[in-house]
């Protein structure tokens, strides 16, 4: 290893061109980790999918929030037009605002790039272990409750057979798309700029209308969705940049050691001093 960093350093541009690649290779890897982790559980992955979508919308139904299919027949018979804009905003409003502000943040924001793609590594890391641990059919699976809103209505290419080979079809619960997107709501809010701050409002609040009447997510996948980006930003905060207060903790397990350790000291002093005026 230390032969091969040697080498590196005489060529001046390996220095510059290392940190990019390494961001590169993390979106890679992940992608390569989304796709072919999926079958590491489970052999029967469409039927376990299947039952747990069943499962989903017996407990929405239960708790009372079973709302998307209402949404949903309501958008295609009496607003198809905002049924197709959804459409698009469920494909065209994630990935590149996504990469889009990546970029702008790593030019010109390193520290904070740095920030929230730890943020987006924890909460794809978790969701990776959801997508293994509990392969959920989306709405737009169960025909008897849903329609494919993408597959009717279009871009019919991304509905196509040969475009779901590059995606897990059983990925649905924690919607990461619901979860980044209220990531960015945070990051805009955090803006001085009214109007980002009021984009961060509307950003999260359509695309929770759009994963839910396109038939690819359900209220539960968001709501977990949220959940998971909260305990990403709480581990940060708390986990890595205060790991769970222990720097405090150990200042002040080290000042009172210390002062124990000067009184002591004092005391020994004294007892010390005693001894020599009684000799």
């Amino acid at each position: 290893m230390t032969t091969i960093r040697n080498k590196l350093a005489q060529f001046p541009l390996s220095r510059f061109w290392l940190p990019h690649l390494r961001e590169i290779g993390i979106v890679v890897g992940g992608y390569f980790a989304y796709m072919y982790t999926r079958v590491l559980v489970f052999n029967d992955l469409h039927i376990t999918a299947m039952t747990n979508a069943r499962r989903v919308i017996e407990f929405e139904k239960n708790a009372g929030f079973f709302w998307e299919p209402v949404w949903q027949s309501w958008a295609i018979d009496s607003a198809r037009s905002l049924v197709i804009f959804f459409n698009w905003a469920y494909i065209v409003t994630f990935f590149p605002i996504v990469l889009t502000a990546a970029v702008i943040l790593y030019v010109t924001n390193r520290t904070r790039y740095t920030y929230y793609r730890n943020v987006v590594l924890l909460s794809f890391i978790l969701a990776l272990l959801g997508f293994m641990l509990f392969p959920l059919a989306p709405p737009r699976m169960m025909a008897e409750n849903f329609v494919d809103t993408i597959k009717v209505f279009g871009p019919s290419g991304y509905a196509s057979r040969e475009f779901a080979n590059y995606y897990n079809a059983y990925a649905a619960m924690p919607s990461l798309h619901f979860s980044w997107t209220v990531m960015f709501g945070i990051m805009f809010l955090r803006t001085h700029n009214k109007f980002i701050k009021i984009f961060g409002v509307i950003y999260p609040t359509m695309t929770l209308f759009a994963i839910t009447i396109t038939g690819n997510h359900y209220i539960m996948d968001a709501i977990v969705g949220g959940l998971l980006i909260l305990a990403s930003f709480l581990t940060m905060e708390l986990g890595i940049r205060r790991r769970f207060f222990l720097p405090v903790v150990y200042s002040k397990a080290c000042t009172a050691f210390n002062h124990a350790r000067g009184t002591d000291a004092e005391e020994n002093e004294l007892a010390t001093g005693q001894r020599s005026i009684a000799v």
